[in-house]
C-alpha cells in the first residue's frame, strides 16, 4: 500500500499533509540550482563505501571472503562477523536510498523498486566486478552505475519498452560474464 501525502476523508475529499522537512531539505538542489542533494548523499555513501572496502581491514575481509570463504575461516577472518556487518551496511544504504527515493517522489511505495535488482547486478558487472568474488571496486562500479544510467535514460527517451530494456540489461549481464570468464580461464 502507497504511502501519500494526500490523505481522504470521510466525505470522499482528499486533504494534503505536509512532508518531513528533511524530505524537502533532499529533494532540493545547491550549488546555484545544479547539483541535487541525493547526488551529494550518493556521493558521500559512495565516498564511505570506498574507504570501508579500500582502507579498513573489514573491508580487505570481505574480498577474501568473497574470493574463498573457507580459506578465510581458516586463515582465521571472522567470517560471520564481517558478513553480518556487510548485511548491515547493506541495508543501512538500502533505507538511505528508500528515504532518497521518497522524498524526491513525496510518497512511499513499496513496489518502487521491483526491478532494481537485475539493474543493480548490471552495474557492479560492468563495472568488473566478479560474480564469482575476489574482485571489484567502487570506482569502477561508479562506472558501471553511470553507463546503465545512461542506457536506461536513452531508452526510455527513445520508448523502448520495459521488457525489451529488461532483456537488454539481461543480455549486458550476459556479455559481461563470459569476458570475465573468458579472460580468467
Amino acid at each position: 500500500m502507497k504511502v501519500s501525502t494526500a490523505v481522504q476523508q470521510a466525505d470522499g475529499t482528499y486533504q494534503y499533509v505536509d512532508v518531513p522537512s528533511i524530505f524537502r531539505w533532499i529533494d532540493t538542489r545547491v550549488l546555484g540550482d545544479q547539483l541535487p542533494v541525493v547526488t551529494l548523499i550518493f556521493l558521500v555513501c559512495a565516498a564511505c563505501s570506498w574507504l570501508a572496502l579500500a582502507k579498513h581491514r573489514w573491508g580487505r575481509q570481505l574480498y577474501a571472503i568473497g574470493g574463498n570463504e573457507e580459506a578465510s575461516r581458516l586463515s582465521g577472518i571472522p567470517v560471520v562477523r564481517a558478513k553480518i556487518l556487510a548485511y548491515a551496511a547493506c541495508g543501512l544504504l538500502a533505507a538511505v536510498a528508500g528515504i532518497c527515493q521518497a522524498a524526491q517522489e513525496q510518497q512511499g511505495d513499496p513496489e518502487a523498486g521491483i526491478g532494481y535488482e537485475l539493474i543493480a547486478i548490471a552495474m557492479v558487472v560492468i563495472g568488473g566486478t566478479a560474480l564469482t568474488g575476489g574482485r571489484g571496486g567502487i570506482v569502477l562500479t561508479l562506472i558501471g552505475a553511470l553507463t546503465i544510467g545512461y542506457l536506461e535514460k536513452i531508452l526510455s527517451i527513445n520508448a523502448v519498452p520495459e521488457a525489451g530494456r529488461l532483456m537488454l540489461t539481461g543480455a549486458i549481464i550476459v556479455a559481461a560474464v563470459l569476458t570475465q570468464r573468458r579472460s580468467r580461464g
